[in-house]
């Protein structure tokens, strides 16, 4: 009997006719976890989908001389079983779920596991009175912030008593005061001998885990604990664009123009449903998020809009656009954003999703991006792939031009679709998370290409769980704090 909870023997596998890694072995063994690291694009998640069986089920070519799970061969299980001994919480947390809400997602999970459907109802209220999301049970997932599914993941994750878990970004949205009490039950969990890896471009949260992984730019499996001290680790992380060297601030920029672009008066967001109260009655329910929000800002301003996960922010962006109901008035440069038809306010306002594979609608990223240079009419007739292709290879992509936006990593798609929006110089761009799923180098590109698009004229305003990078960029913060919007800088 192995005293490995996984075992990895010469995994080599190509997805899209190109390597991805060759010939990695490693193991994790009971109690331990393991954080695992590298560049956007490099493989990581795809080896989290080779562990837990999606790979090469959906996709790709694998060679392997075993995967062995609690010492036996990974081939042997089931899908239902393979559920139970690796349990896995997603990069995009939505694209896990089945059903419509979390209390039906949690029956469902328990039904696939035989539960005794008297014990379903107990278990499920118990559950969510543990991760405090009660209040979520019955929430449409569609409703829900990246980071209150995120959080939605973490509990089904934990219905399934699992030797084995395997998390992707777990953090990815969520506040961290959120995440610490996040880690405080992986560490339970490790307690019970759980084996744990971790998928996160936010390394300097893991420094306490047994172990980091490293898939390097050559795309081979280095274990950090080998190198011969913290001096040589951190010359490594930096020389492979993990960590980067401290850069100076650039909120200090002043605001050059006094000419308000964006306008909140007194603005109130909220949630409706319509709740059936008998046969011939129906009722209207709406759920304040936000409460009475003023405040403007002005041309070429980089914001910043913080805030706990769920407290609005996202719920914020969706009634800039008209799609999300609110009362109060919001102005683009003092024009009413209700009195302007859907295709004039798209062509002021621009914005980057939390899940940037909803934006996408061609089958090629340059096609993507050719796309967007025409409909927006940026570029000389014909010179649009020319031009996209420049624009790509800014970013790193120029291997990535001929495949599919979907089939990117997260970090990947959201690079894309920033650049997506960028190019038609909309008077305001809205950001929900730009550097969520990047690793540093690829996060200051990001952060330095909204500065250069505000020193041009357009206003932007983001939101972002990470502190320092917001402290370094932005030169206003509005943090969202129950339900009020007050100015931090």
């Amino acid at each position: 009997m192995t005293d490995k909870t996984l075992e990895v023997s010469n995994l080599s596998f190509t997805l899209d006719e190109k390597m991805i890694f060759q010939e990695l072995s490693f193991s994790v063994s009971p109690g331990e976890i393991v954080l695992l690291c590298g560049r956007s694009g490099s493989g990581k998640s795809t080896l989290a989908n080779l562990i837990n069986g999606y790979y090469p089920e959906y996709a790709g070519k694998r060679q392997v001389d075993y995967i062995n799970v609690n010492g036996r061969d990974h081939q042997d299980y089931s899908v239902v079983e393979q559920s139970n001994y690796v349990r896995s919480i997603f990069q995009h947390a939505r694209l896990s779920f089945s059903m419509r809400t979390l209390r039906e997602e949690m029956i469902f999970c328990l039904e696939n596991n035989q539960v005794d459907p008297k014990e379903m109802d107990h278990i499920v209220e118990e559950k969510a009175k543990q991760f405090n999301l009660s209040y979520l049970l019955d929430r449409s997932f569609d409703d829900c912030s990246g980071g209150e599914l995120q959080r939605a993941a973490f509990i089904c994750a934990d219905l399934v008593d699992a030797p084995l878990y395997v998390m992707d970004e777990p953090f990815a949205n969520v506040d961290e005061e959120t995440a610490l009490d996040y880690i405080k039950y992986m560490k339970e969990l490790l307690k019970k001998g759980k084996s744990i890896i971790v998928i996160d471009h936010q390394v300097k949260r893991w420094e306490w885990v047994d172990r980091w992984l490293l898939i390097d730019s050559q795309q081979q499996l280095i274990d950090l604990s080998t190198l011969n001290s913290k001096a040589d680790v951190k010359a490594k992380l930096i020389e492979e664009g993990i960590l980067v060297e401290a850069t100076s601030p650039t909120y200090g920029k002043p605001i050059a123009s006094s000419k308000i672009v964006l306008e909140l008066d007194k603005v109130s967001v909220y949630h409706s449903k319509v709740v059936r109260k008998s046969l011939f009655k129906k009722e209207e329910v709406k759920t304040s998020v936000i409460d009475d929000a003023s405040f403007s800002l002005k041309e070429g301003t980089l914001a910043a809009l913080v805030g706990p996960s769920g407290s609005g922010k996202t719920s914020l962006f969706k009634s800039i656009l008209n799609v999300s109901p609110f009362s109060g008035a919001i102005r683009l440069k003092g024009q009413d954003s209700q009195e302007l038809k859907d295709a004039e306010l798209y062509s002021k306002v621009g914005i980057v999703f939390q899940d940037p594979s909803l934006q996408f609608v061609e089958t090629k990223v340059l096609d993507e991006i050719t796309l967007s240079l025409k409909a927006w009419n940026k570029t000389e007739e014909g010179q649009e792939e020319e031009r996209a292709k420049e624009l790509l290879s800014r970013l790193d992509f120029d291997d990535q031009i001929n495949k599919s936006p979907w089939l990117l990593s997260q970090g990947q798609q959201r690079r894309l679709a920033v650049l997506c929006m960028t190019v038609g110089h909309q008077t305001v761009l809205l950001v929900d998370e730009p550097t969520y799923g990047q690793d540093a180098q690829n996060a200051q590109k990001i952060m330095a290409n909204l500065r250069a698009l505000c020193d041009a004229g357009i206003t932007c305003l983001f939101t972002s769980h990470d502190r320092e990078l917001v402290d370094a960029y932005a030169q206003e913060i509005y943090k969202i704090d129950n339900k009020k919007v007050r100015k931090l800088r």
